[in-house]
């Protein structure tokens, strides 16, 4: 439980809110300052507006500032473009130079943001050459803006952009880093739990082809209809293929087999309760007495095993001032069950509601995914969490 679910869909909100908000600020900046340098004039110096290559730049700006509104990860191709267009029309200055204060601020600053793209996003196609043609594109465009004649003007502006363009390189950089992080803990996650699903494969099948070689011998000792004792031994067979088969597909699926652990069943539940009631929490478990014996098949009641154990270590972690715990697994509609942990406390903050950082119940929804269930994880009306899932209590054949 690493915090309620109102509260987190209303930071989600808020967090989504102010990102808007910031982007319309800039791109309103944006515009607003592309105007005034069509319109404003120096003395001496007539305004832009009058000169067809103002008009070019200005088209050009206007490009740029799209670019930079519908960036999105994936679209790098327009960045390339973007910065491509920009040095062409710097070029057509320097050939068509008209006597003319020229067009730019407003694309040095658009370029500039999608400089801290073109880094991020460094590898993506069509390539890294991409932020050199972007980092070109910001250094030239001082010749539009300054003026030639004055050599400390045009030295101190391109100063000032390179320190700028810095900035957002180093920016760049931080991001792309927390991205690459972020990426190789899930990759060492995955890795980990692969492993252990191979552990859980061998476990299960093991059950099953155990299943069979007892049927098979109880056949040959007994007065049982061979059609019969084949048909256990076939259905027995189906189970084990259901089992090797799920786990081979989780174990080639680089998203898949998030959250799996070492087998458990339901028995291994009440150990769990009662360890976790020792502790000074008074915890209950009940699981209903029809759930017993094979009612339940191995993979479900390790899953089941997993769902408490994980909604237990969330209590311990993040639930401030729990006194009751409840643990309960029962027939459910459907052929199924449902497994639930409703405790009374409240959601912990600092460090060590952040440990978590949500990554055991996203790995517990995928888990309860690849057998057929579905996992709700959200605060309760009266005070407190509720870790609950329904789960089939068999398996199908996949197709």
């Amino acid at each position: 439980m690493t915090s309620t679910s109102t509260s987190r869909g209303l930071h989600s909100r808020i967090n989504r809110l102010v990102i808007l908000l910031l982007k319309i600020f800039i791109i309103g900046c944006l515009l607003l300052t592309l105007a005034a340098e069509m319109l404003s004039s120096g003395t001496g110096y007539r305004p832009p507006m009058v000169s067809w290559m103002a008009w070019v730049q200005f088209a050009n700006s206007v490009f740029v500032i799209g670019v930079y509104i519908w960036y999105r990860p994936g679209r790098k191709r327009w960045i390339a473009a973007a910065s491509i267009a920009s040095l062409a029309v710097t070029g057509f200055d320097v050939v068509y130079d008209q006597g003319v204060r020229g067009v730019g601020t407003a694309e040095l600053l658009a370029l500039g943001l999608l400089m801290l793209f073109s880094v991020r996003h460094w590898d993506a196609p069509p390539g890294r050459w991409v932020a050199f043609a972007n980092g070109a594109a910001v250094l030239v465009i001082g010749y539009r803006l300054f003026d030639d004649d004055l050599e400390s003007a045009m030295i101190g502006g391109e100063v000032l952009i390179v320190m700028a363009m810095t900035t957002m390189i180093g920016f760049g950089a931080y991001l792309r880093g927390l991205d690459r992080l972020r990426r190789e803990t899930q990759e060492e996650v995955r890795q980990a739990e692969r492993l252990e699903l191979a552990r859980e494969m061998h476990d299960f099948v093991a059950h099953h082809v155990t299943g069979m070689v007892v049927l098979a011998q109880a056949a040959q000792v007994t007065d049982t209809d061979p059609k019969q004792a084949f048909a256990d031994i076939e259905e027995a067979g189906l189970a084990a293929l259901t089992s090797m088969r799920r786990m081979v597909k989780m174990l080639r699926n680089d998203d898949g087999g998030a959250g799996v652990n070492p087998l458990g069943d339901l028995a291994q539940i009440e150990d769990l309760v009662d360890r976790f009631n020792r502790e000074g929490t008074d915890t209950t478990c009940f699981i209903s007495p029809e759930l017993a014996g094979n009612a339940v098949a191995p993979e479900i009641a390790a899953t089941a095993h997993r769902i408490v154990r994980e909604a237990l270590t969330n209590v311990r972690k993040h639930a401030r001032g729990a006194t009751r715990v409840r643990v309960v697994v029962a027939a459910a509609s459907g052929n199924g069950l449902e497994v639930s942990v409703r405790d009374d406390g409240r959601a912990a903050r600092g460090r060590l509601a952040d440990s978590g950082a949500g990554m055991g119940l996203l790995g517990l929804g995928e888990r309860i995914e690849a057998v057929g269930g579905r996992l709700r994880a959200q605060a309760r009306p009266e005070g407190g969490w509720e870790t609950a899932a329904w789960l089939p209590r068999e398996t199908t054949v996949p197709g």
